[in-house]
């Protein structure tokens, strides 16, 4: 179930952030509004697993397994650690209207975090599915 909340999390971020990137010349404000709305649902969705991992005992006790070595996973989270900071600065070069930064990340962040959370869809499984193959 835990798993299930991250991806949907996640999957929503992942669709504003196409969906704002579409509407960044026709509607700045839906834009920033859609935007704003996949930052958040990014930002509750990784707290809710940072919280499981670092201060209920790890993955495995939310119920989360890796299907892949442990150096995958670093690699994983080495990459997530660099799509969070690009985020955070596209939402902020965004809001305080930092327009030439803002555009030249855009199409680095949204190719990263696409890889990243799709790598995240393969690399963990919930354990109950598991169980039951």
């Amino acid at each position: 179930m835990n798993l299930y909340i991250i991806n949907i999390g996640m999957t929503i971020s992942i669709v504003c952030f196409y969906l704002g990137y579409s509407q960044r010349l026709k509607n700045n404000k839906l834009h920033r509004i859609i935007n704003t709305i996949g930052i958040t649902s990014n930002l509750l969705a990784a707290t809710f697993l940072l919280t499981g991992k670092y201060l209920l005992g790890g993955i495995e006790t939310m119920g989360i397994v890796p299907l892949v070595p442990e150096w995958a996973v670093h690699v994983h989270r080495f990459f997530a650690a660099i799509s969070l900071v690009l985020m955070l600065t596209m939402g902020f070069t965004g809001y305080t209207r930092k327009i030439e930064i803002h555009k030249k990340i855009h199409l680095i962040f949204l190719i990263l975090y696409s890889i990243i959370y799709i790598s995240g869809l393969l690399i963990f499984q919930n354990a109950q599915t598991l169980e039951i193959k």
